[in-house]
């Protein structure tokens, strides 16, 4: 019975995987927190350039003389958005360009983002969020 006893205290008292044990417990928690800062990071960043993506169409409009030629040219800047802002994927962009002459005169530009094939797009998957799109707006009035 002694020479059942003495082995089993000496491995109780060994501490030579205590670290490897800590490190299975707390590395989920660790990287699940690293991936939550870097996902939402992402996805203020993509918010961002969502709303100024339509602040600065509205803003280039301003050139226009005529409604049209308003239009024509919030349309101009959407069109080249990947361009100006690179986290944003041409394709996932759907603009709407609202001009009007009267009452007073203003353009209103609607954007909204797919978020579809991004790690936003994962993570909302993982934690069982409906988030699909991003939304930004603008007004401006002349």
């Amino acid at each position: 019975m002694t020479k059942l006893i003495t082995p089993l205290r000496h491995f109780t008292r060994r501490e030579n995987g205590a670290v490897a044990i800590e490190f299975v417990l707390l590395a989920p928690l660790l990287f699940g927190l690293l991936f939550g800062i870097v996902v939402i990071g992402y996805a203020m960043a993509l918010s961002h350039s969502v709303q100024q993506l339509a602040g600065s169409s509205a803003r280039a409009s301003v050139a226009g003389i005529t409604t049209d030629e308003r239009r024509e040219l919030a349309q101009a800047y959407l069109d080249n958005a990947s361009a100006n802002y690179p986290l944003l994927v041409q394709s996932s962009i759907a603009p709407t360009v609202a001009v009007a002459s009267s009452p007073s005169a203003n353009i209103r530009v609607d954007v909204r983002y797919a978020i579809d094939g991004s790690i936003v797009d994962l993570a909302s998957g993982i934690l069982g969020i409906e988030m699909t799109h991003l939304e930004g707006s603008a007004y401006l009035a002349y």
